[in-house]
């Protein structure tokens, strides 16, 4: 797994239209923003994520149909520290990773590192209106952000966390919409979208801090291992085995801790004691496990009907929080 440095702050964000949605992974580990921006088909794709996109700006609008960048802006833990200086006694806030060079002159003894989630949850929205900030301006924003935001969350995020954030979004950043999707569908789109994967299949997501593999009752807690978790949401789909082994013969795998090594045999190893015997059986890792939730968002912000499936500020301030509960996309790339 690649460590995460402190990003710069880009120079080009007054040169993106209004129209351009800004793409965020919010992982419980690692936070990740930035843009769709299209490109005309047959164009390589950025090499250095930086640097401003190769196509002039009278040319981003009518391209919108086409998929967008390949790697994030910026990217950094999902975390906020707030130490105060040793000399002048002021507090500081220090989101992401921290430079050892420069702690030395902080007193951290009383400041630890805080986190916005409880598991993959968002409940401290303070510690993520800092993180934010941050995000936003490592983008380049001086002001209002001004922009359509994509943001992933986790599977059955509450409908109070979701609200809060969509509140957070529009209040404080002047966000014109919004959409929330979920993380490891948007891997398991993108994946489908690179031949890894069928139509029909499973997505087991090997999140931050939701990711359990020990019995695999063994610790004193009675939870289901990865394996059983399969062979649970197959019983629960319906009793049509047809459609069962449809799905079994494309499982994706995704998430920074699917990297762990022998992680794809033991699974499988583990899913075949809960199907009939000789049943065909495929387990494939994502072909970025950790980027390409982000990337599999920011080719569903690029595509036509993205506009068609966000909430809008007028429509939060109609509806509410009523809002919130129906809001489901579609994830069509």
């Amino acid at each position: 797994m690649s460590s995460v440095t402190r990003p710069r702050r880009e120079a080009d964000f007054a040169r993106f239209p209004s129209s351009t949605p800004i793409v965020i992974d919010n992982g419980a580990s690692t936070f990740r923003i930035g843009y769709d921006v299209p490109r005309r088909a047959g164009d390589p794709p950025n090499p250095n994520p930086s640097e401003p996109p190769r196509i002039s700006v009278t040319s981003w609008l009518p391209l919108c149909r086409w998929a967008g960048e390949t790697e994030p802006r910026a990217a950094f833990r999902n975390v906020v520290q707030r130490p105060r200086h040793r000399s002048t006694g002021e507090t500081v806030s220090i989101v992401g990773d921290t430079d050892p060079a420069l702690m030395k002159f902080f007193d951290c003894t009383r400041s630890a590192v805080r986190s916005p989630f409880d598991d993959d949850v968002v409940y401290q929205f303070e510690y993520m209106e800092y993180i934010l900030d941050y995000g936003f301006d490592r983008l380049g924003a001086n002001s209002e952000v001004g922009h359509p935001i994509l943001m992933t969350e986790c599977e059955c995020n509450p409908s109070f966390s979701r609200a809060r954030m969509a509140e957070l979004l529009f209040e404080t950043y002047g966000v014109p919409s919004i959409a929330f999707g979920i993380d490891n569908v948007f891997s398991y789109k993108y994946n489908q979208k690179l031949g890894n994967c069928g139509e029909d299949g499973l997505a087991i997501s090997c999140e931050h801090g939701t990711c359990h593999v020990v019995p695999p009752g063994m610790i004193g807690i009675d939870q289901a291992g990865i394996d059983e978790m399969v062979s649970i949401s197959l019983r629960r789909l319906m009793e049509d085995e047809s459609v069962k082994q449809r799905l079994c013969q494309s499982i994706l795998v995704t998430g920074g801790s699917s990297l762990f090594p022998g992680m794809i045999p033991r699974l499988e190893s583990g899913i075949r004691q809960y199907r009939p015997y000789l049943s065909p059986l495929k387990l494939v890792r994502a072909a970025d496990p950790i980027l390409d939730a982000w990337r599999g968002a920011a080719a569903f912000a690029a595509s036509s009907k993205f506009g068609k499936q966000t909430f809008s500020l007028a429509d939060y301030r109609e509806h509410g929080e009523n809002l919130f509960h129906r809001h489901n996309i579609v994830y069509t790339l």
